[in-house]
Order: C-alpha cells, then sequence, then structure tokens
C-alpha cells in the first residue's frame, strides 16, 4: 500500500504510514515530488567522498544513514528514501528518522534551509522559534497556538531564503510534538494522543486552529536558550551575531557540510538576516510555570 501526503506544497507518497504529515489534497494523478520506498540499500557508497560513524555521503546528491538495530535509508537527488529496516526494528523510530533527519536531507539537497524549530503565524506572518532538543521550541508554540496564532511547522523549519522571492517558512507537519510536563502543564490529556517513540513520553497533538497549507513570510527568528537559573529575558541579534546563531541551528550540520552545502547555507543566512528578518535570543528559565509570561513577552517584542 502507499500513502500520499503534502509536504511543504510538494506531494510525498510513501510505502510508510507517516501520519505525521498533512495527506495528499489535490489530484490524485500527480506525480509525486518525493518519493519514499522500501527497498535494499547498499552497506555502503562506492567512492564515498565523507564517511562517518552513521552516515556516509558521495557528491551533493547522495546520503546514506547507517544505524544498527533500525537499518539503512540512502536519500538521492533530493526526491528519493529508500529504507531497509533491520529485522524487528521499531517503526515509530523510522518514522521519526523519515520526518526528521531524512526530511532535513532532502531539503538540503533540494537547496533550502532546514532549522532546528518551528513556525507560528502571528498577525499574518510566520515567527520562527528554533534552539537544541528540550529548549522548549514546541511548548511554546503550543502556548501561542492557545493564544489564537497558528502553528505551521514543528521539530524542523524550512525557510526559503532564494534571491527571487521574499523570505518565507514553508508548511511542515501538521502536529506538535509534546511532552507529557507540557502537555499536564497545558492541561492537554495523553490519553488518547500517539507517541512520537514507542519508548519516550513524547504525543502528537493536532495543531489549534486548523493547518496552514501555504508558505509564509518570515519576519522573525526567535533563538531559544533554556536556562537552569537567571531570569526571563529576550534580546535582539544583529549583523555576524545573527547569522552564527541562527548558523548553530541549522539541522543537520554535520551532514550538510559533507554535503557541500556551508557556504550555500552561510549566504542563504546572510540574506534572511540583510533582508530585514529580525533575530532573537530568548533566555528561558527551565521552569514551565514561566511559560504565559514567556509568551506574553515574546509577543510584546514581536508587536512593537
Amino acid at each position: 500500500m502507499s500513502y500520499a501526503y503534502r509536504l511543504s506544497g510538494l506531494k510525498l507518497t510513501s510505502d510508510l504510514d507517516l501520519p505525521g504529515l498533512m495527506p495528499w489534497n489535490g489530484r490524485a494523478d500527480t506525480p509525486a515530488d518525493i518519493v519514499i520506498r522500501l527497498g535494499q540499500t547498499p552497506t555502503r557508497l562506492e567512492a564515498a567522498d565523507h564517511v562517518a560513524p552513521v552516515f556516509q555521503t558521495q557528491g551533493r546528491n547522495r546520503y546514506l544513514l547507517l544505524l544498527p538495530g533500525t537499518g539503512r535509508m540512502l536519500v538521492r537527488d533530493g526526491c528519493e528514501v529508500t529504507v531497509e529496516p533491520e529485522p524487528g526494528a521499531d517503526p515509530t523510530a523510522i518514522r521519526a528518522l523519515l520526518t526528521g533527519p531524512i526530511q532535513a536531507v532532502l531539503w538540503h539537497q533540494r537547496g533550502r534551509l532546514p532549522l532546528y524549530g518551528n513556525a507560528v503565524v502571528v498577525d499574518g506572518q510566520a515567527i520562527a522559534l528554533v534552539g537544541p532538543s528540550a529548549a522548549g521550541k514546541s511548548t511554546l508554540a503550543a502556548s501561542l497556538s492557545m493564544k489564537g496564532h497558528r502553528p505551521m511547522a514543528d521539530g524542523l523549519c524550512v525557510i526559503d531564503a532564494s534571491d527571487a522571492r521574499p523570505v518565507a517558512v514553508l508548511p511542515g507537519m501538521r502536529h506538535l510534538q509534546l511532552w507529557r510536563d507540557a502537555l499536564d502543564r497545558l492541561g492537554i490529556a495523553a490519553d488518547t494522543l500517539a507517541r512520537i517513540l514507542a519508548t519516550k513520553e513524547k504525543f502528537l497533538v493536532e495543531r489549534c486552529g486548523g493547518f496552514v497549507d501555504a508558505p509564509q513570510p518570515l519576519v522573525a527568528v526567535v533563538v531559544i536558550l533554556r536556562r537552569i537559573s537567571g531570569a526571563l529575558g529576550i534580546e535582539r541579534l544583529r549583523g555576524l551575531a545573527a547569522v552564527v546563531a541562527l548558523r548553530e541551528n541549522v539541522y543537520l550540520r554535520r551532514p550538510a557540510r559533507a554535503l557541500g552545502r556551508d557556504a550555500a547555507i552561510f549566504a542563504g543566512l546572510t540574506r534572511l538576516v540583510a533582508a530585514g528578518v529580525t533575530v532573537w535570543r530568548l533566555n528561558m528559565p527551565d521552569d514551565l510555570s514561566r511559560l504565559d509570561a514567556a509568551t506574553a513577552e515574546l509577543l510584546t517584542v514581536l508587536r512593537v
């Protein structure tokens, strides 16, 4: 059985069910832009340019992921993924890899900027929330959604910073991914929610207010830093400091470098800042009781 999805305006067909993606709602006979299929993959790439413990690259358009206990995944030309699971592999782990790291590789190969983060539409413009794992990106996006602002991407935020058009965020996953403590804080029951990974207390939460299914102009990027101690605060980053902060949040920086993307990434981030997209650093206390205050502070600053 094959499944069809809409991924940032593209048609994706898959031999594997990917419930985090939006179902395809266009013409059934539309050719697929991206295909994910089950099949055999090589154990290594011939004449690989880069060999790391869990991945190999060949040129700009071949990427092989090798994960013992899970399987191998070959990504080619930004449009084709072949998956060879190991016997007994956890299907939730395979889905998480496809919608996270493997999706990021596809976007790198297609010349876009994938960032570790979320995006929320505020007053008709996109705000990207980026930062390391467990920084609170999805929790803050959920808090914003409960105030009427629609999320449009979660976990992976894809930026189109090409020269031919204004900087924009592409629509992404149709769910937010929230840990149980965040659900408890937000008053969301976890009983009926699907887990992202069978072994983790992290769940898929349907977006509030419906889906944003078209690119939105990017007006600001907020880099979230979670602090064990210290006060809540937000500050503007400018120039090179803004570019460096954004570069630290590029999804899969090492594989992107191996694929020859460093110069294009730097150029795209520089264009983003030069185009007037503001960049902010939000120092977020490691205390969910401050979530409402952080949400209010963020909205106040971004609406000035």
